[in-house]
């Protein structure tokens, strides 16, 4: 299989499964006309498993044997090929800390610097510690005693990750010493507004939602009430966008209502809405 200087160029995609997608319909249309999702899974080395492909685009994990096969076939160079691993470690990864420092490789490696292109975003995302250092500090005075930040977080958070935070968000002009020492954000709540990338939003939403599991794991006795709540629902595209409406106008009042608070804060919460399609869209 022969290298096409029209190939997609897999620093452009974030996402390893979108890669392979894209460089299989230019084989197949610029480079080999013909060529099937079977044909490669043989290529791979699986001649009677002529799913395989398909599958991987659809999701399968991919191991470690076969990311090779794959940096073999799309004949991926050295560099394409370290970056195109992170790509499969960050998709697969199995908690927010790896997945954290596969995102790093993946901007690292990336010949296209599009997490720079957002600008301090992607300083203050990349990390969920940034978030809620910068949310504890509205909640415990401190004017240098990390110890006492880390003592009221239920996430894993230590004295030395703190004090990294904190030169962070001085550097990002994201928290302040008030003239009597102590130390709290510039602004008490904080927008993603427009120009945060798309990409880097998801990074940060996914490791939020892994916090959210791991809290459901935990036993609730002892620790301060959670609220879950979840509807699987069947709707119209009219009443998806009512619901989607109402979700945007729920997340508008809660950051109003934080914003707005008279009594100071004294606790931590992560609020989440999600709204997830689980059925493929109908064929017209």
């Amino acid at each position: 299989m022969f290298r096409d200087m029209g190939d997609p160029v897999v620093y452009e995609f974030h996402d390893f499964r979108a890669w392979l997608a894209a460089w299989f319909a230019h084989q197949g249309t610029e480079v080999e006309p013909g060529l099937s999702k079977s044909e490669v899974s043989r290529r791979l080395g699986l001649p009677r498993t002529r799913s395989y492909f398909t599958d991987v685009l659809r999701g399968k994990p991919v191991s470690a044997v076969f990311v090779e096969r794959l940096v073999d076939l799309t004949e991926l160079n050295r560099t394409e090929a370290k970056y195109f691993r992170a790509l499969v470690r960050f998709a697969q990864a199995a908690d927010p800390r790896e997945r954290e420092e596969a995102f790093d490789d993946v901007v690292a490696l990336n010949r296209v610097p599009w997490a720079k292109a957002a600008g301090d975003s992607w300083e203050y995302y990349k990390n969920w510690r940034n978030q809620l250092v910068r949310a504890l500090l509205m909640v415990v005075p401190c004017k240098g005693d990390w110890s006492a930040l880390s003592r009221r977080s239920l996430l894993p958070l230590s004295v030395a990750e703190i004090r990294r935070t904190i030169a962070v968000l001085v550097r990002l002009g994201m928290v302040e010493k008030t003239p009597d020492g102590i130390w709290r954000p510039v602004q008490p709540t904080l927008s993603t507004g427009t120009g945060v990338s798309d990409k880097i939003l998801r990074q940060a939403q996914m490791v939020q939602l892994e916090h959210i599991r791991d809290d459901l794991l935990r036993d609730a006795d002892g620790r301060p009430p959670r609220k879950v709540t979840t509807s699987l629902v069947s709707i119209s595209g009219p009443g998806l966008d009512r619901i989607l409406v109402r979700m945007d106008r729920l997340r508008s009042e809660i950051r109003a209502l934080a914003h707005r608070d008279p009594h100071p804060a004294d606790r931590v919460y992560l609020v989440a809405l999600a709204a997830v399609p689980l059925t493929t869209p109908e064929k017209p």
